[in-house]
């Protein structure tokens, strides 16, 4: 054990974190989704998927918030879109049904990639994709 290192244990959001070993990184300060225009985004992110906006809107740099995750969404005039290579996400959210989901963002003029009676993909206006999947067994 490093020499000043403190021996009591600490609960992170649920996470105990042990006093013998050394911890470099503290929290995830922002996971960022650049997008290129913060109105589009606030209509896809908050009003379409339902994500709340615990601070202030503001045309460059908001948090939205569901449970479990914040994401930081970041305006730039030309945004990068996350991406796995094949095509699918990083990001994977759970939905309490995935047919009516996919049907209310089809509705909303969002294509849905159907891979599955429990999971899909979906793009944000500037390519960022979204893995969406409930755990029902009825699907």
């Amino acid at each position: 054990m490093p020499h000043g290192v403190a021996l009591t244990s600490r609960t992170y959001m649920g996470s105990v974190v042990v006093p013998w070993t050394m911890t470099l990184v503290q929290d995830i300060g922002h996971l960022l989704l650049q997008v290129g225009d913060m109105g589009e985004a606030l209509r896809f992110y908050r009003d379409t998927l339902g994500f709340g906006v615990p601070g202030k809107v503001d045309p460059v740099w908001t948090v939205v918030t569901t449970k479990g995750a914040a994401i930081t969404l970041f305006a730039r005039k030309e945004p990068v879109p996350c991406a796995l290579r094949d095509g699918w996400s990083p990001f994977e959210f759970h939905v309490a049904n995935f047919e009516e989901a996919a049907n209310t963002l089809e509705r909303a003029g969002y294509t849905v990639q159907r891979k599955g009676v429990n999971l899909g993909l979906v793009q944000d206006p500037w390519g960022n994709v979204l893995r969406l999947h409930d755990h029902r067994e009825d699907g």
